[in-house]
């Protein structure tokens, strides 16, 4: 009785707040207590999103498209710089600082700039996705590379396998669980930080 008291009352607190939310918003806007040029009420938003359905639809279509190019390409770009940093260590050594560096700027910073130098079209959003996601994929992959057992890789060579066999049978399997099981998160959270930042340009 007990536990089943208190999975009702975890359910019907977040409820129970946004009520309250809901209507202390419709006070605020009631009242005037902010512009509704700033603030619409509760029912004004509801009325414009009916109204403009449709819309937001083809919008959000549009988005979509961007943001699923953007990964697409994001995830192409991180598999073969993280195959190559893998594979050599001076390029390693070279370009993990520069990934880093990359990540320290502000996205917010960069989206005005690719609306300069590429226009209004796909392409800054494009580019934003993929300079969003990238990071994350690419160190994903490269730790999934390191990972790998080193008795599993020295079986492999005593069986006379290449460099690609290895790679393809041993380090690629590796890498994608490495990757699904840890990464995931990370890369749900850039996914939704790409839709709002696509949509802002």
């Amino acid at each position: 009785m007990t536990k089943k008291l208190q999975s009702i009352t975890n359910k019907t607190a977040p409820l129970g707040a946004i009520i309250v939310i809901l209507l202390l918003w419709f006070l605020a806007c009631d009242m005037e207590f902010v512009p509704a040029y700033m603030l619409p009420s509760p029912i004004d938003v509801v009325k414009a999103f009916a109204d403009n359905f449709s819309i937001m639809m083809k919008q959000a279509a549009v988005t979509l498209q961007e943001t699923l190019y953007g990964l697409l390409i994001g995830i192409a770009i991180a598999f073969v710089i993280a195959s190559l940093m893998d594979r050599f260590t001076i390029i390693n050594k070279a370009l993990y600082p520069v990934l880093v560096v990359t990540q320290t700027i502000p996205t917010i910073a960069i989206a005005p700039l690719l609306v300069l130098w590429m226009g209004f079209g796909m392409a800054p959003k494009i580019t934003l996705v993929v300079i969003t996601t990238f990071f994350p994929i690419a160190i994903g992959l490269l730790n999934g590379f390191q990972s790998v057992d080193e008795d599993a890789i020295n079986l492999m060579r005593s069986m006379g396998a290449r460099r690609l066999q290895i790679f393809r049978i041993i380090k690629l399997p590796n890498a994608t669980a490495f990757f699904g099981a840890s990464h995931f998160s990370r890369l749900c959270g850039c996914r939704r930080r790409c839709f709002g930042m696509a949509r802002r340009i």
